[in-house]
């Protein structure tokens, strides 16, 4: 399958990321990289996530610049549920599945495909959630509820963030309202 690209634009902060989708025989990989302003501060995250078949997290990789503070992270996953970041144990992640960053909406592809839920079916997950801007990275429990083909009702927070998502056949966010809109797609 040939790469799938598209370029979202913030609607609540200036800013645009590009982001491709690439299925290969081990399972896919997630490339990206968001320019965004945050509290005055222009910031650059290049990431590179790696899943397996299942869409399994494997790898991040993020670099660039919140600020003028330079970022690289490493962060590791194993079949076994253990994390890994930079080289240390995450302890608090154990047992997630999937990596949400949070600056992006490229991340909730991951359980979307994972997960292949009907119209009216909902499953939980526990995400490593990668904090923006500190790029810290704790547990956080998810819904996700397919409405329909094109839409996932997604909350989070215990049920205190909730959006309605629309996605394409992909499973990439076309549309997050009041956060990110879609501007164009190959």
């Amino acid at each position: 399958m040939p790469a799938v690209s598209l370029v979202w634009k913030r609607i609540d902060h200036p800013g645009h990321e590009w982001c491709s989708l690439t299925r290969h025989s081990a399972g896919a990989t997630l490339q990206g990289v968001a320019v965004v302003q945050w509290e005055r501060r222009p910031c650059r995250i290049e990431y590179i996530i790696r899943c397996n078949a299942e869409w399994e997290t494997r790898t991040v990789l993020l670099m660039g610049n919140i600020g003028t503070k330079r970022v690289a992270i490493h962060i590791k996953a194993d079949s076994k549920g253990h994390w890994l970041y930079n080289g240390e144990g995450l302890s608090s992640v154990q047992g997630c599945i999937d990596v949400d960053l949070g600056f992006s909406p490229s991340t909730n592809l991951l359980p979307i495909n994972r997960l292949q839920l009907l119209p009216g079916q909902t499953q939980e997950v526990t995400a490593a959630w990668v904090a923006f801007p500190s790029l810290k990275v704790k547990a956080l429990r998810q819904r996700y509820t397919r409405i329909d083909a094109e839409n996932i009702h997604y909350e989070s927070a215990g049920g205190k963030f909730k959006r309605d998502l629309r996605i394409n056949r992909h499973g990439f966010v076309l549309d997050y309202p009041d956060f990110w809109q879609v501007e164009d797609m190959i």
